[in-house]
């Protein structure tokens, strides 16, 4: 895979990844305010780490380094770290583990 490929790829899961989090916070919204207080932390720390994700994504696209597998290996780290907490927090957020 070539890095304007991969590039491509990563978009598109940060582009999902967005998608699952606006659905999150309307899911929150519908909670009690405790509830929703415990989850919005966690809400922005998964935004935060997102946009993180999309900043080395749009630096590997834009520089397009002759050796990006420092950078991809760091965006494949970072991307399995917050699909497994987006995940995570959507299933506690479902299921009304989320207390309150």
């Amino acid at each position: 895979m070539d890095v304007k490929d991969y590039c491509k790829a990563m978009l598109a899961e940060v582009t999902a990844w967005e998608k699952k989090l606006e659905a999150m916070k309307k899911t929150a919204d519908g909670y009690g305010s405790a509830a929703k207080e415990k989850m919005l932390p966690l809400i922005g720390q998964l935004e935060q780490e997102v946009a993180t994700a999309q900043a080395r994504v749009t630096q590997l696209e834009n520089e397009c380094p002759s050796d990006w597998s420092p950078l991809k290996n760091e965006l494949d780290e970072l991307f399995g770290t917050i699909g497994s907490s987006v995940d995570r927090a959507w299933m506690d957020l479902e299921g009304g583990n989320v207390g309150g």
